[in-house]
């Protein structure tokens, strides 16, 4: 993906979107939202706001938590 992770440039992280791959990705193609199903739900439902960094902080650590569990029954 060519553009930039928001919530790791509010942790001062410079990186790609990981797009669908991503924890935060959003996928509301069954709700009638009238714009684009698909996409960043950091971005979509403006949690960054003002208090920006320490939520974005938190909101990384859980997709960082997230993504070191493995499910059960595999090594």
């Amino acid at each position: 993906m060519g553009e930039e992770c928001k919530l790791k440039a509010a942790n001062g992280i410079k990186a790609h979107c990981e797009g669908d791959t991503c924890t935060y990705w959003r996928v509301v193609d069954h709700l009638d939202l009238g714009a684009q199903g698909n996409g960043c739900a950091i971005q979509y439902f403006e949690l960054l706001g003002e208090e920006g960094s320490e939520v974005s902080a938190w909101l990384l650590s859980v997709r960082e938590r997230l993504a070191s569990v493995t499910p059960a029954g595999e090594a």
